[in-house]
């Protein structure tokens, strides 16, 4: 495959020749690098589906789609749900 050319600001340039350098490598290389951490909208979505199935099927949430589409800061109230959770099965039971 042939190099290509891209036009960037010289901040941008200077920014990337510094990681470059600190990479040891060469600014072609750390541009593949960064491309290459960067997910695809496709693979974002691939992402989020194999999440949902994993919880649907690990964890027995029923929530659907559309309302998880729909939730804000999900993953941070399932995780509180799960931390709720564990705290009730360990902590000690208080007789009255």
């Amino acid at each position: 495959m042939a190099d290509a050319t891209i036009k960037v600001s010289p901040d941008t340039r200077d920014r990337l020749a510094a990681l470059a350098a600190a990479s040891g490598t060469t600014i072609g290389a750390q541009v593949a690098l960064l491309v290459e951490q960067q997910p695809t909208p496709e693979q974002v979505a691939e992402r989020v589906a194999e999440g949902r199935r994993l919880l649907r099927e690990h964890f027995g949430m029923t929530l659907t789609d559309t309302e998880l589409d729909q939730g804000p800061d999900l993953l941070q109230r399932v995780y509180g749900i799960a931390a709720q959770d564990a705290r009730a099965r360990v902590a000690p039971r208080r007789s009255a």
